[in-house]
Parts: C-alpha cells; sequence; structure tokens
C-alpha cells in the first residue's frame, strides 16, 4: 500500500505539473508545441497512466482485502482479474522497454528523443519520475507481491503485441497527419533499413522483459509456500 500510495502521489503531482507548465509563451517554442501537440502519442505518456491505473488497481485491492478481512467480494475478484494481466503484459515490459530505450537515447544525443527546448516544461525531476522511477515501480511489485507463473503465455503475448500493434498505429496515424514522427529519432530513421530494425527491436525487447519477469518473479519467489499465498 505504501508503494502504491507513493507512487500515485509521484504520477499524479507530475502530471498536474506538466499540465500547468504547458501554458503561455513556452508554447511559441516549436519543439515544445510539438511535444505538447503529440503527448498522447508518446509511449512514455501511455505508461504513465497505465501505471496509474495499475497502481489504484492494486491500492483498491488491498484496502478490499482489508475491509473484508482477506476474503474476496465478487468487486475485489473482479478487479484482480484487470489488476495482475495489466501488471504482467503491460506495465512491467513497457516500463522497462520505456526508461532503457529512453536513457539510452538520451545519452547518445537527447535532441533525437528529448529536445532541449522542452526542458522548458519538463524539469530534471519529472522527467526521471516518467523515465526512472518506473522502473522501480514494477520491481517493487516484484519484490513485494508473489504471482504464479501461467500455465501458457500465449494469451499474455497476445495482449502485449496487440498493445505494441495498437499503439504504432496510433503513431503512423500521426505521422500521417503532420508529416512527422512523433520521435525525432524516427524521423531521422525513415526511409532507411534502420526504422524497421528500430521498430523491430523494441518490440523485441519487450517481449524479452515480458519472459525475464517471471525467472525474476520464480528466483525472488521460489519457496512453494510463498506460492500458496498468491492472491
Amino acid at each position: 500500500m505504501l508503494g502504491y500510495t507513493v507512487g500515485l502521489i509521484l504520477h499524479v503531482t507530475n502530471i498536474y505539473n506538466m499540465i500547468v507548465f504547458y501554458k503561455g509563451d513556452v508554447l511559441k517554442d516549436p519543439d515544445v508545441k510539438r511535444f505538447h501537440n503529440n503527448q498522447f502519442r508518446f509511449l512514455t505518456i501511455w505508461n504513465v497512466y497505465m501505471q496509474v491505473m495499475y497502481m489504484a488497481l492494486g491500492l483498491s485491492c488491498d484496502v478490499l482485502t482489508l475491509t473484508n478481512q482477506g476474503k474476496d467480494s465478487s468487486l475485489l475478484k473482479s478487479l484482480k482479474t484487470i489488476r495482475d494481466p495489466l501488471f504482467s503484459n503491460i506495465v512491467v515490459p513497457i516500463s522497462v522497454t520505456v526508461s532503457l530505450s529512453f536513457w539510452a537515447i538520451f545519452s547518445y544525443d537527447r535532441a533525437l528523443i528529448l529536445p532541449p527546448s522542452v526542458d522548458k516544461t519538463i524539469t530534471p525531476i519529472s522527467n526521471h519520475i516518467m523515465h526512472t522511477y518506473i522502473v522501480p515501480i514494477a520491481l517493487w511489485e516484484l519484490l513485494f507481491r508473489p504471482r504464479k507463473r501461467p500455465d501458457t503465455h500465449l494469451a499474455n503475448l497476445l495482449m502485449l503485441n496487440l498493445y505494441a500493434a495498437f499503439y504504432l498505429v496510433v503513431i503512423v496515424v500521426g505521422y500521417l497527419e503532420q508529416g512527422l514522427w512523433v520521435y525525432p529519432i524516427l524521423d531521422k530513421l525513415y526511409g532507411t533499413i534502420y526504422f524497421y530494425l528500430f521498430i523491430a527491436s523494441a518490440v523485441i525487447m519487450t517481449n524479452t522483459f515480458y519472459n525475464l519477469q517471471w525467472y525474476l518473479n520464480d528466483l525472488i519467489w521460489s519457496d512453494s509456500e510463498n506460492r500458496k499465498k498468491v492472491q
């Protein structure tokens, strides 16, 4: 509950601050305006809202468990059926992919992922909340809530890749509307084989991190007694 509460406070506060900063003269900067107009096409923003949704679900489940003295009500069972797939199939693989991809590109040439002028609206703290803190949120859950490895990963991987495919459709539509890709790096790579390799590598990363989470989960919760505690 502590992890969910802290995470929600950080993300909600950061979202509010970004809304406040995106006003007035800062929008006269073309890079800032482009970022503002495309904010809901950034995978980072999608991930933030998915994490907020997940933490709200997790906190609700914990509160309902305490108030029901550990008994599963129909509402609690329904929330759990959403919570677990959301975490395993979306939050973990997308969070790690977003964080590693962003910082790798940022370290090479930040203008390819976040133009310097955008610093007018995104502070270093805000940047770290969206691109660094997202990984500890996922690790916190892995460390403190045991989960059972699914008998088959087919449905989970289907959900993950449909999510990725839908996101790809969104950024392609954005390109068709504006003539520019949401990320500057895609503008640089478009028209070359590296564009497709970049997209493919992102998909491979998300699928890899989906699978790696279960090895980490087994490593942490290898004791059979712990597995019996899975809610």
